[in-house]
């Protein structure tokens, strides 16, 4: 299947008019986010969307470990939500962040009772380390409680991962060219058919998060 271009869950209205702020993500929901060059300036623009008690959301950044720490607190900065660096044996909850960036081991889920994540040591995969495609494919499991997204970035890291993970039932989004710094792990995703939804910037935090509202606030918005 290709990827539809289109405005996604709820139109345009959906930035215009938030979902209520009672309980309105459903609490098995997950986000995933991949990205690479130009990936830090687009995570600033979609963490700032991001209400406090996003659903648990996990994202590899490519950067250099020199970076980590400066990258993490500059998230921080621009979020409601509660930012991480990515670490072993942590329960992943509503209103949290992890990030992994520059850090010496591949960021993945273990899921179970607690969603936990992992940064698991070895080899560099699809070129990098930490790898979206680790990521992606670490949630294969829950796949029907995923929203993921893949960003601007060089290569295609993420791109096999994402098309697993919608052919598991998860639902899937790459930026659009015009929005992207480098067209290539979202080109490698739509020509993949792994992107259910090719979306610009501007719409990748409404569609990930329409995405995650439970069913009754969503049919309430149609």
């Amino acid at each position: 299947a290709r990827a539809q271009m289109a405005e996604g869950p709820g139109g345009a209205s959906a930035a215009a008019h938030p979902l209520a702020p009672a309980r309105r993500f459903g609490a098995d929901r997950l986000i995933l986010i991949g990205a690479s060059t130009g990936g830090i300036d687009a995570l600033l623009q979609i963490l700032a969307a991001f209400p406090a008690d996003c659903p648990p959301t996990a994202i590899v950044q490519h950067t250099g470990a020199a970076f980590s720490d400066s990258l993490i607190r500059l998230f921080a900065r621009c979020a409601a939500a509660r930012v991480v660096t990515a670490e072993s044996g942590v329960a992943l909850q509503a209103g949290t962040i992890m990030v992994g960036a520059g850090c010496r081991g591949h960021l993945t889920l273990r899921p179970g009772k607690a969603l936990i994540t992992e940064v698991t040591p070895g080899a560099p995969v699809s070129g990098h380390m930490p790898s979206v495609d680790m990521l992606f494919r670490s949630a294969l499991p829950i796949a029907p409680r995923v929203a993921a997204a893949l960003l601007t970035g060089m290569g295609r890291d993420g791109a096999q991962g994402l098309l697993e993970l919608r052919q598991a039932g998860a639902r899937t989004l790459a930026q659009d060219e015009a929005t992207s710094v480098v067209y290539g792990m979202p080109r490698a995703a739509a020509d993949l058919g792994a992107a259910e939804r090719i979306v610009p910037l501007a719409r990748v935090a409404p569609e990930l998060l329409g995405l995650c509202a439970e069913p009754r606030m969503e049919a309430a918005r149609r």
